[in-house]
């Protein structure tokens, strides 16, 4: 059974980005994948340190919620990332997230020894919500999750970006947008995760 981590990293519980994560993961549950969300801003992360001790072993020497959040990365059947556009970007909870992969960087370029085999070419979506019209906010954030999405040996399937959508459940306004973050959902499981395989 395929499991897909999705990964909310607003600061508002039950924001817009978080929202439509939920609609998205509802799509994935009626074609028959579990899943399991992580609220970043739950956790206690702190930034990378640049230490370069991963350098020698691939791990993270900072003792914190990270330590939990790698196994369940590098066990993961997909990745779905949700994030809120702050400042032309991802939401600062999610950065702290992504640099903290450093280890992982290291240990797939230096070491040769990377968490996940890029052969297995497992998917990753992203979805982000922000308050002005600007598309570049958006292609910005893309491109860090998409950077990030390399580096960890998961490939970039596709993205739901909305603009225009600021006060916290204004999403709820849209049904429009929330359908098609569930449509997504379900064709993210037939498309990756199943393969026209599903009985």
């Amino acid at each position: 059974m395929p499991t897909i981590l999705a990964v909310s990293s607003s600061p508002r519980r039950n924001g817009n980005s978080e929202l439509l994560l939920q609609s998205f993961t509802r799509g994935l549950a009626e074609e028959g994948c579990e899943s399991n969300t992580i609220r970043l801003n739950s956790l206690k992360i702190r930034p990378c340190q640049a230490c370069d001790r991963c350098a020698a072993t691939g791990e993270c020497i900072v003792k914190d919620d990270m330590q939990g959040l790698y196994p369940q990365v590098a066990s993961a059947s997909a990745l779905v990332i949700a994030t809120p556009i702050y400042f032309g970007s991802v939401s600062a909870q999610l950065k702290l997230f992504i640099d903290r992969f450093q280890c992982w960087w290291n240990a797939k370029y230096v070491l040769n020894s990377p968490k996940v085999s890029q052969n297995e070419k497992r998917p990753g979506f992203f979805i982000s919500v922000g308050g002005l019209k600007n598309e570049k906010h958006h292609a910005n954030a893309l491109d860090v999750v998409k950077v990030f999405f390399h580096i960890i040996n998961f490939h970039y399937d596709n993205c739901l970006c909305f603009q225009d959508i600021d006060q916290k459940g204004a999403i709820k306004s849209h049904p429009d947008a929330l359908e098609k973050a569930y449509e997504a959902g379900r064709r993210f499981a037939r498309e990756n995760l199943f393969n026209g395989t599903r009985e």
